[in-house]
């Protein structure tokens, strides 16, 4: 028995792709790198396979591409971090579409036969070329990445110059900008949207325009309860300390699990809808909470997101972003989808 699970609603995730697409009305690129934002790209990337209303998948190198190819995925997989020499031959054996985005990356390719996509630099100041126009008969899709999707007049300045570029390559069958914030703006001229976080219910900004359903319930064990006297220290350096008798629960999820240890004597757990405060330093394996007055014991699941709050709100209180929770979750923490 998993002292963590994640659980991943199959149903919810498939209503989420659709209503991407719905307000849309394109096709998705649905991205499952870094494991699937950490979700677990083996138990996500099946029910993806099945949707007419996802095209192709994204990932962010060639290894992660492999993986999904010997666990049975046949659709379009983009590798978005680019080619290095020695990597060329994976893209033919794996049938996998690499994104070029430098001269290099061109040059690895020199004689492989693959369907290529481009990516412009329009203003993230990452991956992309600048101010070179590719012409190359293997290019199926360009691309582009916009940095700041809640700053709207920058982002209708990318998406400016990414149409002039799109206007020179011509028609392509691929052609895409849109993320999961950035499908506010209804490109019109792109042929794809290409989204992660959103699918998985984790919304990139308040008052988002889709209502996304919650994909993701985490929970783990308490492995221990007792009642600490007042005065008493709780964890590492002694950051909390009591101020009377308290029931204090260890619960069996820490730093090494997922829960960044900056949420220390801030986050709320919660056990059967009644929070719980975070007492003390989070350590590796194990945070303590405030058990007085509630009913819990040895055994019993707490709920770390799911129904009360959300990846987005603990990364709120953690001054970070849902990506780096969710990317943090651990390979012990065991994945359930139902």
């Amino acid at each position: 028995m998993p002292r963590a699970i994640l659980y991943i609603d199959r149903e919810k995730l498939i209503e989420n792709a659709r209503k991407l697409y719905q307000f849309t009305g394109k096709p998705l690129i649905a991205v499952v790198k870094a494991d699937a934002y950490g979700v677990g790209a083996p138990q996500v990337t099946p029910i993806l396979e099945e949707l007419e209303e996802v095209s192709a998948l994204a990932v962010a190198c060639v290894e992660e591409g492999i993986e999904l190819r010997k666990v049975g995925i046949k659709k379009k997989i983009l590798v978005l971090g680019g080619v290095l020499k020695g990597e060329e031959k994976a893209f033919v054996e794996y049938s996998l579409t690499p994104v070029v985005s430098h001269r290099e990356h061109l040059k690895a390719l020199e004689g492989i036969d693959v369907p290529i996509q481009v990516k412009y630099d329009t203003g993230m100041g990452r991956l992309g070329f600048l101010e070179e126009f590719i012409q190359d008969q293997r290019v199926e899709g360009v691309l582009s990445h916009l940095s700041s999707p809640l700053d709207e007049d920058f982002s209708l300045l990318q998406i400016r110059r990414f149409e002039y570029l799109v206007k020179n390559h011509g028609r392509l069958p691929y052609i895409h900008i849109e993320s999961s914030a950035g499908i506010l703006y209804r490109v019109p001229y792109t042929t794809h949207i290409r989204v992660g976080l959103a699918l998985y219910g984790e919304k990139p900004f308040q008052n988002y325009p889709i209502p996304l359903r919650k994909v993701l319930r985490l929970k783990a064990r308490i492995i221990s309860v007792k009642t600490l006297p007042a005065h008493f220290p709780v964890s590492y350096s002694r950051t909390y300390i009591t101020d009377k008798p308290t029931r204090v629960g260890v619960v069996a999820f820490g730093y090494a699990d997922g829960l960044m240890k900056s949420l220390s004597n801030k986050a709320r757990l919660y056990y059967r809808g009644k929070p719980l405060r975070v007492l003390g330093n989070i350590t590796m394996d194990m945070t303590m909470v405030d058990l007085t007055g509630v009913e819990a014991n040895v055994g019993d699941w707490v709920e770390v997101v799911g129904e009360h709050q959300s990846f987005t709100d603990l990364a709120k209180l953690a001054g970070t972003i849902p990506y780096e929770l969710m990317t943090n979750l651990s390979k012990r923490v065991y994945r359930h989808v139902v």
